[in-house]
Order: C-alpha cells, then sequence, then structure tokens
C-alpha cells in the first residue's frame, strides 16, 4: 500500500486542534479507535473517503481543501474561527472586512 500523504494528516490534525478536540474524541465521534486517528495524523494510515467526510463534516472543513490544499493556512484558520461564531459576530466581522475592502479600493 501506498504511504498517504502527511499532508491530509496535518490538516486533519490542525482543523482538530483548532477545535480544541482530543484524537479520543474525534475517534469516539466518528466511531473509530484513537489509534487510528493517530495513524491518519501521523502518515501511516489513509482514511476512506466516507470516513474522510466524515471527519471533514465533524471539524467543518472541506474535504476539497482537506485533500487539494486549496486554501492558504490563514485563510483556513480564519474559516475554522469564522465557524465559531455566532450570527452577531459574524455580522460585525463582514462589516469590518467591507469596510477595510472599501477603504483598500479609494486608494
Amino acid at each position: 500500500m501506498k504511504t498517504p500523504d502527511n499532508r491530509l494528516g496535518y490538516s486533519i490534525k490542525a482543523a482538530r486542534e483548532a477545535r480544541m478536540m482530543t484524537q479520543e474524541k474525534l475517534a469516539e465521534l466518528i466511531g473509530v479507535s484513537t489509534v487510528y486517528i493517530s495513524e491518519i495524523e501521523n502518515k501511516r494510515s489513509a482514511p476512506s473517503f466516507m470516513l474522510l467526510y466524515r471527519i471533514c463534516r465533524l471539524l467543518n472543513v472541506s474535504v476539497d481543501d482537506v485533500i487539494f490544499h486549496t486554501e492558504s493556512d490563514s485563510a483556513r484558520k480564519i474559516s475554522r474561527m469564522l465557524s465559531q461564531c455566532n450570527e452577531k459576530q459574524l455580522k460585525v466581522i463582514q462589516a469590518m472586512i467591507e469596510a477595510m475592502l472599501d477603504a483598500d479600493s479609494d486608494q
């Protein structure tokens, strides 16, 4: 079996840690062993697509981003933080971003 790309495990681990979730909790929520989560994160095993999909849904990350690494690390971190905000906080953040973009376009 071909060794999986370590970026996949790194992306999963980063998303899990951003959620302040242990390997044990992730394993429990998706119905696998903690050892298996460790193997995925440490490049010793690759999850099936369905398991990867469940992991991504649970951690609120895009499967595309995990596989193809389409977002920068900064964009991924911001996306994870945004997913933890309530509606009121999101509206404030949106207004701030719009104001910053408008200011940049005026220059």
